[in-house]
């Protein structure tokens, strides 16, 4: 959205109000909660002069310099294009280029990016001509609504372009409410130029926005609704990709003891809630690095990079523990406990394979009771411990 902007008459730029002067003519463009008077004008909006190769002055006319605009918008769609769905960076620095050309179009235009901080706002980066780029605003009533069209704000942005400008908020709540774009002129503020820059802002927010929805849904495919653990899609990839590795991994495969039990007992919301708190355990035993799933039901599974079988039984030990003191009931009455299979990832191995033997050490811990850990060993079957 753009919040109102005034757009004053050249002779009076000084104070009253966020923009300073009094209000002049304009045409006014609706925006999302609130519009822009703006004004064609035949002055820095429209023809005037650029440098040739020689440094001669060449007249540029207002037809060329619609044009130029014009061109600005389309490359900045085309360029959006072709950036990868999630690349947030690409998108905005195709866009802080855009704005950039724009403002070199521009003759004494200037632009820049307020950023909310605890205080106030940081700035920058800064296009066009600013004596003075400070980092930040500090606001000293933080109480109050923060929001770029301030006349502290607006004080500080005409310190640092050295003379009174008329400057316009573009901003953008429901995709990234932390980020104004402030344009600014010491003139009056083009319909034209105003538009190519809403234009260009908008495609960046449009894709932006698309690249949060696809990060969104790709997350929401890699991730176990109930315990926001990795699901069995994601974690068979992350197999895969440790089995292209070198060095020591180990897999756990773990499957919990009497929760069915606990589930017809207590009812399907005990149940859940207490698969959220085994979740739970298994992130504070393992590492930032270790890979935690659910795969299904009450089984889970871990990726252990860089640990032998030694130690991963010493973890799956830790785990068995922490899940046989989970509350399960108010009355402190049931519990539950986990029967755990280890196996390393050996050099050649083979997904299958991997999965088969952790499931016949898992079986076999299962079998010998309840709170057991087995690590897979050649010739382990259910008749063997």
């Amino acid at each position: 959205m753009i919040t109102r902007a005034v757009v004053h008459d050249h002779g009076d730029l000084g104070g009253g109000g966020p923009f300073g002067g009094g209000a002049g003519r304009g045409i006014n463009l609706p925006g999302r909660g609130g519009d822009v008077a703006a004004k064609r004008t035949g002055g820095f909006g429209g023809a005037g002069f650029e440098h040739d190769g020689c440094g001669a002055r060449v007249a540029v006319t207002a037809a060329e310099t619609s044009a130029r605009r014009a061109m600005l918008v389309c490359r900045i769609g085309a360029e959006l294009l072709d950036c990868p769905d999630t690349d947030a960076s690409r998108m905005r620095q195709a866009g802080w280029t855009a704005m950039r050309d724009l403002v070199e179009e521009t003759p004494r235009l200037r632009a820049v990016r307020l950023a909310v901080t605890a205080d106030g706002f940081g700035l920058g980066p800064w296009l066009g001509d600013f004596p003075r780029r400070p980092a930040s605003i500090v606001l000293p009533d933080r109480s109050t609504s923060l929001s770029a069209d301030l006349p502290a704000v607006h004080d500080v942005l005409n310190s640092a372009a050295g003379e009174p400008c008329t400057w316009l908020m573009i901003h953008y709540p429901h995709v990234a409410p932390e980020v104004t774009m402030a344009l600014g002129h010491p003139g009056e503020l083009d319909l034209e130029v105003v538009l190519t820059a809403r234009s260009i802002l908008n495609q960046v927010m449009l894709a932006y926005r698309t690249s949060l929805l696809h990060e969104e849904l790709h997350e929401l495919s890699v991730t176990d609704a109930l315990t926001q653990l990795a699901n069995r899609q994601s974690f068979t990839e992350d197999l895969h990709a440790a089995l292209d590795r070198t060095g020591d991994a180990a897999l756990l495969l773990l499957d919990l003891d009497d929760f069915t039990a606990v589930n017809d007992a207590c009812g399907q919301a005990v149940g859940d809630a207490l698969l959220v708190r085994v979740a739970d355990a298994l992130r504070e035993i393992v590492r930032g690095s270790d890979v935690v799933a659910r795969l299904g039901g009450d089984e889970f599974a871990v990726l252990l990079p860089g640990i032998d079988t030694e130690a991963a039984f010493r973890i799956a030990e830790r785990t068995v523990f922490a899940v046989s003191t989970l509350p399960v009931d108010a009355a402190g009455e049931l519990s539950i406990g986990a029967g755990i299979g280890v196996v390393g990832v050996e050099p050649g191995i083979d997904l299958q394979t991997l999965l088969m033997r952790a499931d016949q050490a898992m079986k076999m811990a299962k079998g010998r009771g309840r709170g057991q850990v087995q690590v897979w060993r050649p010739g382990l079957s259910p008749t063997t411990s």
